[in-house]
């Protein structure tokens, strides 16, 4: 019995994580979304760079943080003019964010792997439990990104500040829309967009593991009859 109980917490808290992060991933990299969102907000004209380069500046953008490239000194074509797109400051904030994703793919991993032992002992302690590890697993993340999407949807802005106050050591995030391009084209709609992306794509997920879980509990409730 406390086999089962530590497995049900362990797979409860592995799952929802996996799924978050990879969301995370799927929506950050995704360039059409970029695409879609510049030509709403008029990226082009805002920074002085055409759709062309944009896209781009934002694919060597997304390559760094993949680890495909070393640095962001990136040149293009600002008003007429060829120079470097992105400032110390901005590069500086890259750095930080580049190093946030690196420690969510070894957190995605350390999960991961926690999710198969906790898969694997179920199945052989009670494998009748999967079913109600499931319904768990999905319910206490779905009512905690319900609370969460009713706070972004009642000040977006404040809880992006908090959060940037807690996973960056500085203040190097607070970027000057004015000035530094970085911001200019991202500005706080795409942020809150791509938020409520991941939003959408994990509620169905968890959505999914909810359906599959009454469907096995289910079913051994029959087989018990």
């Amino acid at each position: 019995m406390k086999k089962t109980i530590l497995f049900i917490l362990f797979l409860s808290i592995s799952l929802p994580m996996i799924l978050l992060m990879t969301d995370v991933e799927i929506a950050t990299f995704d360039m059409k979304f970029y695409e879609d969102k510049y030509k709403e907000h008029n990226i082009p004209e805002e920074t002085g760079i055409s759709m062309d380069n944009l896209m781009d500046v934002t694919s060597e953008m997304l390559d760094y943080l993949k680890g495909k490239r070393e640095n962001l000194i990136i040149f293009t074509e600002v008003n007429g003019e060829r120079e470097q797109v992105f400032e110390e400051r901005e590069i500086l904030h890259m750095v930080d964010v580049k190093e946030l994703f690196n420690k969510g793919y070894i957190i995605r991993n350390t999960m991961m792997v926690i999710f198969i032992i906790s898969i694997v002992g179920l199945i052989i302690f009670n494998r009748k439990a999967i079913g109600k590890a499931l319904i768990i697993t999905s319910i206490w993340p779905a009512v905690l990104m319900g609370i969460l999407g009713l706070l972004m949807y009642i000040d977006f802005n404040k809880y992006f500040t908090h959060f940037h106050e807690i996973f960056f050591t500085n203040d190097l995030w607070l970027l000057d829309p004015k000035t530094d391009i970085l911001i200019q084209m991202l500005p706080l709609d795409f942020f809150s967009s791509i938020a409520y992306r991941i939003l959408l794509f994990f509620v169905v997920e968890l959505a999914l593991v909810l359906t599959i879980g009454i469907f096995l509990d289910r079913r051994n409730t029959i087989i018990k009859k």
